[in-house]
């Protein structure tokens, strides 16, 4: 954790589309529901859908913080692609900082049309490793995808954090706050997509 026992410092990072900042939205919220103070902010690409998004959390017992985390002082790091958690890592990570990421990379369009290539998903791996402390990868898109949605991502990453046991946060305060963001009509499947997260992870 950061050099203050009660200050946490967590980026969800990923491209557009993927819903990581909503997912941002739903982890401040149990943070502030536990008491504490929470800011956020969110740093974009050049394009929202497709490009690179980033969302800070920062939550402490005392005043409020800056929305930007800063330099070398990330505890937990939740990517939702590969690729975007070796770019997060390198610019805030430390070798305290603790990884969440999604197997399953997004090829950017300059590497489909093959103007530049996309890493070897190995290297990747490797690469993180060396430069955090704790690493866990998850099949997080495979997960949505057997529940039918791909847009519950965002739920089973949620549901792997909560279940890492790298935030101080119970399920239930997770689900809680799910079933105040998301609408009635598809509940159902993000609560059952969030426990297919933290289940992954307490299996692993």
């Amino acid at each position: 954790m950061s050099c203050a026992s009660d200050l946490t410092n967590v980026i969800l990072t990923g491209v557009g589309g993927q819903g990581n900042v909503l997912a941002a939205r739903i982890l401040a919220s149990v943070a502030l529901a536990e008491g504490y103070e929470v800011t956020v902010g969110d740093v974009y690409g050049i394009t929202q859908r497709g490009g690179s998004v980033a969302s800070h959390v920062r939550w402490i017992k005392g005043n409020p913080l800056p929305p930007s985390v800063p330099q070398h002082s990330l505890d937990v790091l939740l990517a939702f692609e590969p690729l975007e958690a070796v770019r997060v890592l390198k610019k805030y990570g430390s070798k305290e900082t603790r990884v969440i990421v999604d197997d399953t990379p997004v090829i950017p369009i300059g590497a489909q049309i093959g103007r530049f290539d996309y890493p070897d998903p190995v290297d990747i791996k490797e690469t993180l490793r060396h430069l955090a402390n704790e690493v866990k990868i998850i099949k997080a898109t495979s997960i949505a995808k057997e529940t039918g949605n791909i847009q519950v991502l965002n739920m089973v990453m949620l549901g792997a954090l909560c279940g890492s046991g790298f935030v101080p946060f119970e399920l239930r305060a997770f689900e809680n706050k799910v079933e105040s963001f998301i609408s009635k009509k598809f509940l159902r499947i993000d609560l059952d997509a969030l426990r297919s997260g933290y289940d992954f992870v307490k299996a692993d």
